[in-house]
């Protein structure tokens, strides 16, 4: 007999540019949290507590707050040419999350947070798609932050330019307490 017990969590992911003019885009796409490893995901649960496509809405995902540097939900190509996805990975014509990094200063970060997930004693998966595209492309990074914990760990992080495709990521984390997973996206140097 397998006991399963349930508890909340966040994600947050991070991105960086080199400076003001010399900045990329960061675009995020099909974000989902499975329990168990990731290798074998979806093979036991029902739908994941986390998956997002962004095709309705943020599905629960906020940010710490809403100005120029914020995440955005968009349909089609960028708005800075050079840089970004042409469209989202699902459909090539749906939704996604982005940053428009022209709009941020050196250093500033971005940070769009999920909804609270529930802990499990077991290996969780997180599986999304980033886009890193543009000559000045900073630093994006996911971190973990656990319900009445100040500390964030991070899981994740890529720096400058990735190509001109959507890429997969996949980490494999645990937390039996309740948490939230946070994407974090900060401005570079050029």
């Amino acid at each position: 007999m397998m006991t399963v017990c349930f508890y909340e969590f966040q994600v947050v992911f991070v991105s960086l540019c080199k400076s003001f003019w010399d900045c990329g885009l960061v675009a995020l796409d099909d974000i989902t949290v499975t329990l168990g490893e990731c290798q074998n995901t979806g093979v036991f649960w029902p739908s994941p507590p986390g998956q997002c496509d962004f095709e309705l809405n943020e599905c629960g995902y906020s940010q710490e707050r809403k100005d120029k540097s914020s995440w955005h939900r968009m349909r089609g190509r960028t708005p800075t040419s050079y840089t970004g996805p042409n469209g989202d990975h699902t459909s090539g014509v749906g939704y996604y999350m982005y940053i428009e990094a022209s709009n941020m200063n050196y250093g500033k970060k971005a940070r769009l947070i999920s909804k609270e997930l529930w802990g499990f004693s077991g290996q969780q998966c997180l599986t999304f798609f980033y886009h890193m595209h543009g000559s000045g492309m900073g630093l994006l990074s996911v971190y973990l932050k656990k319900k009445g914990e100040n500390r964030e760990i991070l899981l994740w992080r890529r720096r400058g330019e990735q190509g001109i495709s959507w890429l997969k990521g996949l980490i494999e984390y645990e937390s039996s307490k309740a948490h939230q997973i946070v994407f974090e996206a900060i401005r570079g140097l050029s």
